[in-house]
């Protein structure tokens, strides 16, 4: 059986309901390696979590699509101090970028979820550069990205309880799941 086909499997399984241990259990040792088996199980967007914590989804897609029109005003001004060719590229940028995180978060994404954290994370020593000109307006803009940070966090632990920061969850060399 190949990768596509244990996919559809194992996607068939977790609807079906069947218990997400059993199901690595039944699958693993297979053509599948075990970290991704688990990876996969771990990371599918569990219909009832989903809709347990839809108020929060929908809190994090309006909040970054605010993100995604602020990055573009920002972006189209940036840009028409270089040109009008510019004032474009950076608009689309700035936009398309925390749209494509919209995407994911609705289409309920884990992976969507880990990279907004690192990718903001990575970014945020680069957001005190203009502390010595306006230090208030550079904490409030830190607090803000790191407020967002650790809410996507936090809606990821809720919507994907099998994984950790970047993998599935492991306890004592074994993985673990929560059903």
């Amino acid at each position: 059986m190949d990768k596509k086909e244990s996919k559809r499997q194992l996607v068939a399984m977790l609807e079906s309901g069947r218990s997400k241990t059993e199901i690595f259990k039944t699958l693993s040792g297979g053509e599948v390696k075990d970290r991704v088996l688990a990876y996969w199980i771990g990371a599918y967007a569990d219909p009832a979590l989903c809709q347990r914590h839809s108020g929060k989804i929908k809190t994090l897609l309006f909040l970054t699509i605010a993100q995604a029109l602020l990055g573009a005003v920002f972006g189209f001004f940036l840009g028409s101090m270089i040109g009008p060719g510019a004032a474009v590229f950076f608009t689309l940028f700035a936009a398309g970028v925390p749209l494509l995180f919209v995407w994911g978060f609705y289409r309920n994404v884990a992976q969507a979820y880990t990279i907004y954290v690192i990718l903001s994370l990575s970014q945020f020593p680069r957001m005190f550069q203009g502390f010595e000109e306006d230090p208030l307006l550079t904490l409030i803009g830190a607090a803000i990205t790191l407020g967002m940070v650790f809410f996507v966090a936090y809606l990821k632990t809720l919507l994907f309880p099998d994984l950790g920061f970047l993998g599935s969850k492991k306890v004592k060399g074994h993985y673990v799941f929560s059903s």
